[in-house]
C-alpha cells in the first residue's frame, strides 16, 4: 500500500500544484492604473514547488507564418518526478512592423505573452479579470499612447496655422486609418480568436472560431490551436458548422 500511495501522489503533483501555487501581481502599469501578474511572477511563484516534488519545467517557442500573419507558439512542458509529461501550448502574433520597436522585441513581446497563457492553462491561472495586463500588452501600449499623442498635437497645431489644410489632412488621415482597418482587420480577428481559443471552457467557442475562419489563410493556425486546447481538456474538435451544412446538404441531395 505504501508504494501505491507513493505513486499515487506523484501523479497528483500537478494537481497539487494548481491548488497551492500563489502568484501575486506584484507589476503596475501606470497607463492602464491596474496591477498585473507577469510570466516572471508565475516562474519565481512555481520554483519552490518544482524543487520541492522533484518536478521541472521547460519552455520553448516555435515560429511560423499563416497567411500574412507571424504566429509565435510557446511550449510549456511540465515533468513530474517518475517523468510523466503534461504539454500545454499558447499563441500569440508577431506584428514585425510594429512601431517604435525592433524585431528582437516584438518577438519577446509576443513570446513572453504567449508562454504566459501557456503556463496560466498549465496551473490554472485566471487572468480574466486583468484588463490587458500580459507582457504583450504592457510592452507595445505605451509606445502606441505616446504615438497617438504625438499625431493629435501635431495634427492640431498644423489646424492652427492653416485651418483648410489641417482639414484636407485630416480627411486624408482618416481615410488612411479607415484602409488600415479594413486590411488589419481579419489579423486582428485571429490574434484575439487565439487567446480566446488557449481559454476556451466549452468546445462551442472552438466551433465558432472554426466557422468563422474557414476557408481563410488563417483557418489552418486556427484549428491547429482548436486542436491543441481540445487534446488539453479532452473534448473532441469540433467541425465548422459551415462544414456540416454543406456536408447535410449533400446527403439531402
Amino acid at each position: 500500500m505504501s508504494q501505491q500511495q507513493n505513486q499515487s501522489a506523484e501523479l497528483d503533483v500537478l494537481s497539487t500544484i494548481q491548488q497551492e501555487l500563489k502568484a501575486p501581481k506584484s507589476k503596475f502599469n501606470k497607463f492602464g492604473n491596474f496591477h498585473y501578474r507577469s510570466l516572471e511572477d508565475i516562474l519565481e511563484g512555481v520554483k519552490p514547488y518544482l524543487a520541492q516534488h522533484g518536478a521541472s519545467l521547460v519552455l520553448t517557442d516555435e515560429v511560423q507564418e499563416i497567411g500574412s500573419v507571424v504566429v509565435l507558439t510557446a511550449k510549456a512542458v511540465f515533468t513530474d518526478a517518475t517523468g510523466k509529461q503534461i504539454v500545454v501550448t499558447a499563441h500569440a502574433g508577431v506584428d514585425i512592423n510594429k512601431k517604435g520597436m525592433d524585431v528582437a522585441q516584438t518577438f519577446g513581446a509576443s513570446s513572453s505573452y504567449a508562454r504566459k497563457y501557456a503556463l496560466n492553462g498549465l496551473f490554472l491561472i485566471d487572468d480574466t479579470q486583468d484588463a490587458d495586463t500580459d507582457a504583450y500588452q504592457q510592452q507595445t501600449g505605451a509606445q502606441g499612447q505616446n504615438n497617438q499623442q504625438s499625431r493629435g498635437q501635431n495634427q492640431q497645431n498644423a489646424n492652427g496655422q492653416n485651418n483648410q489644410r489641417g482639414n484636407y489632412q485630416q480627411n486624408q488621415n482618416t481615410s488612411q486609418q479607415q484602409n488600415q482597418l479594413v486590411q488589419k482587420s481579419m489579423g486582428q480577428r485571429f490574434q484575439d480568436a487565439l487567446v480566446s481559443i488557449s481559454k476556451a471552457n466549452k468546445p462551442a467557442t472552438l466551433e465558432k472560431a472554426l466557422s468563422t475562419f474557414n476557408g481563410t489563410n488563417f483557418y489552418a493556425g486556427i484549428r491547429k490551436a482548436c486542436q491543441a486546447r481540445a487534446d488539453q481538456q479532452g473534448w473532441e474538435l469540433p467541425m465548422p458548422s459551415q462544414v456540416q451544412n454543406q456536408q447535410n446538404n449533400q446527403m439531402h441531395h
